[in-house]
């Protein structure tokens, strides 16, 4: 085991580092103490080098690591410097992403470079989300181009409903903090145009778009095409991702590492010749690692695509020059390679996933292939194919269970599908490019593509029409945390052999299962009754596995308030939901429901409706209201107000409120 980890230097260096930037992450503030420290400990490593001697080196690693741990913190905190002041004032930006279509603007990214205010101008560089009234002027806008306006932008903020997605913390991690809706005629362009790597490779990627819109292939398979080789997902509809993710086969969409080593594997089979000669080795290695960051460029420099492309260029680098690349060693490297430059990285979804499959399918693959030794050449084929998967599954499956609550049961049948038709679609996507202008080659081209992508499509749709083809499988941190030390412990074993890492296992799995029949206890002795915090008046009244869902109206599988439903349905693992409106009448063991009245366990809750005001001849626990009704004159938000009474019995007890705009969902348990 120790030789292993010294054949793996970088490992210990990347572990140290992303500790620092974890341990920054959680306290703020601190980085001037941080930088006096690192260099406190960096002279003391001097002067312990000048008298080093075999007693020390455990001193010296120890410092070393701490130095790491430093150097990792004081990078997370410089690269996240909050950003300047608000200010207001005629505001000058660069249009950083071609708006994209919603349902009621245009969505698009923009650069602050300057703010002029009262005859002061202020150089800034923020970036602003923000929003354009639907109007003929945005055909005009493109990557780079500059636009002035004078609405101030406004902070980010969630709604704070139970389990949502941390979309504020999600965009400060990208440095995004505020946004601003344009209407039409409050900004204007002002002529000028700019130009960066990432502008131009937008600009670029737009233009190879184009180029695939022009083949008339369809639309759906048009925007499955650009996401499978330009990784341009921002128009794939809704249906299209939930049939991919359901049936396992999302990440054959999201250009990752798997494109990149399509794409490195087709240039070998052209190219792999000039590796016989010592000269046409270094040719090989140049053109090879030019050929790959230039499919990065084409793909708008994603970050995803920068991983991979990090990883394959010091894997080529180390196999041309007669030395024996170790891929975990490689793997860390990039990794910290990655971080030093963008430390966020470490909290990306997709960061965290490519490292954990990449590090399954080398740890396991040739363990699971092992299993079985197949000599067909085309049973082969399919045995390693289906091996990966495995691998991949197996490494990725705590993420992917905590972060998405759910389990592609026919990952492998998809995978089969999915991943011979990508190893044919991205080199004739990239040659419909190529060869667009050529009159027969193109549209035979395109029709091939067509029909693969039908195909695929089809299969997908029946493989995610399967029963129980994407099960609720979730993950809370204490229960991630001990799969993750489980998993662990499972690849220690089948490396060392050594009967501790298995004991280890089974422990921490017998610890795992007693927490899930603990928290599972705890929900079944549970009543709970929350708000959400939406326009309309949405509440859940929970009970062990069962909630009911009360709202004015009927709400859709489309509605922001059904996806919050199913994230509480998720996360409590609720296994029955009851739909009901708040004007209608419903009676079973738990709850009563009589035009808004609701009786759940002990408390009464009265609900405004729209039929006919809420009345006092009840006296409720919880009254929900608008302005209205039901208010004090403090009040004066025009939301969704909640007045309690946490104590109904005590004739003394203080009337509190909740608005929901303010303060997010209203949770009440007993």
């Amino acid at each position: 085991m120790e030789n292993t980890f010294k054949n793996i230097p970088f490992s210990r260096i990347i572990v140290a580092f992303a500790t620092g930037i974890l341990v920054a992450s959680i306290f703020t503030g601190i980085s001037t103490l941080l930088i006096y420290l690192a260099i406190a400990i960096y002279g003391f490593l001097i002067l312990i080098h000048k008298r080093y001697n075999f007693y020390l080196a455990p001193l010296f690693g120890g410092m070393t690591f701490i130095l790491l741990v430093l150097f990792g913190a004081i990078t997370y905190q410089q690269y996240n410097q909050p950003p300047p002041p608000e200010t207001k004032g005629l505001m000058a930006a660069t249009v950083l992403e071609t708006p994209q279509e919603k349902t009621n603007s245009y969505k698009s990214l923009l650069l602050l470079h300057s703010v002029n205010t009262k005859d002061t101008l202020f150089g800034t560089r923020e970036k602003v989300l923000v929003y354009f009234e639907k109007t003929e002027d945005i055909n005009q806008l493109k990557p780079g181009s500059q636009i002035i306006f004078e609405q101030s932008p406004e902070p980010i903020e969630n709604r704070r409903n139970p389990y949502e997605f941390d979309y504020k913390n999600y965009l400060k991690k990208k440095h995004i903090f505020r946004q601003v809706y344009l209407k039409t005629g409050n900004w204007s362009l002002t002529g000028y145009t700019t130009n960066t790597p990432r502008l131009w490779a937008e600009t670029i990627r737009d233009k190879l778009l184009k180029i695939y819109r022009d083949q008339e292939i369809g639309a759906q398979e048009t925007e499955i095409l650009s996401a499978l080789t330009l990784g341009y997902k921002r128009e794939l509809d809704r249906e299209t991702k939930r049939i991919f993710s359901s049936a396992g086969a999302m990440h054959v969409l999201a250009v990752s590492g798997l494109h990149v080593g399509i794409i490195f594997f087709a240039f070998s089979f052209c190219f792999g010749f000039l590796q016989k000669r010592r000269i046409g080795k270094f040719i090989y290695v140049v053109l090879s690692i030019s050929f790959l960051w230039g499919y990065v460029f084409i793909t708008g420099l994603s970050p995803s695509v920068l991983r991979a492309c990090t990883m394959f260029s010091l894997i080529i680098i180390a196999g041309n020059i007669n030395r024996r690349a170790n891929i975990y060693n490689t793997l860390a490297a990039s990794a910290f390679l990655l971080l030093l430059v963008n430390p966020n990285n470490l909290f990306e979804v997709g960061f965290q996933l490519s490292y954990m499959a990449v590090f399954g399918i080398v740890f396991l693959q040739p363990r699971i292939a092992g299993l079985w030794p197949v000599k067909n050449k085309v049973g082969l084929f399919f045995w390693n194919l289906i091996s990966v998967s495995i691998a991949a599954q197996i490494a990725t499956f705590p993420l992917s269970s905590y972060y998405f609550n759910q389990f592609p049961t026919y990952f492998l049948l998809s995978n089969i599908v999915v991943i011979p038709a990508a190893m044919l679609l991205i080199p004739l996507g990239l040659g419909l490019l190529a060869f667009s202008k050529i009159p027969l080659l193109a549209p035979s081209i395109a029709f091939v593509v067509k029909w693969i992508i039908k195909s695929v499509y089809f299969l997908l749709s029946s493989i995610e029409s399967f029963p129980h083809s994407t099960p609720d499988v979730v993950l809370h941190v204490p229960e991630l945390l001990f799969v993750l030390v489980i998993l662990f412990s499972i690849f220690l074993f089948l490396n060392s052999h050594l009967a501790v890492f298995l004991k280890s296992a089974l422990s921490f799995a017998v610890v795992l299962a007693a927490f899930i029949l603990f928290s599972g206890y705890k929900q079944i002795n549970r009543h709970e009754i929350i708000v959400l915090n939406s326009q309309e008046q949405v509440t859940c009244f929970i009970y062990a596995n069962k909630m009911y869902v009360i709202s004015p109206d009927t709400i859709s599988v489309d509605d922001y308030n059904y996806s919050s439903v199913q994230d509480i349905k998720r996360q409590k693992r609720i296994k029955n939901v009851i739909f009901l409106t708040s004007d209608s009448t419903f009676n079973d063991d738990l709850l009563f429901l009589d035009k808004g009245l609701v009786v759940f366990e002990g408390k009464k809750v009265l609900m405004e409706q729209k039929s006919k005001p809420a009345t006092n001849t009840v006296s409720p626990d919880i009254i929900i209201s608008s302005k209205t009704a039901y208010t004090t004159e403090t009040i004066s938000e025009d939301c969704c107000v909640i007045r309690y009474y946490p104590d109904r019995k005590n004739s003394s007890s203080e009337t509190k409120h909740h608005i929901l705009s303010a303060q997010g969902a209203f949770t009440t348990t007993w």
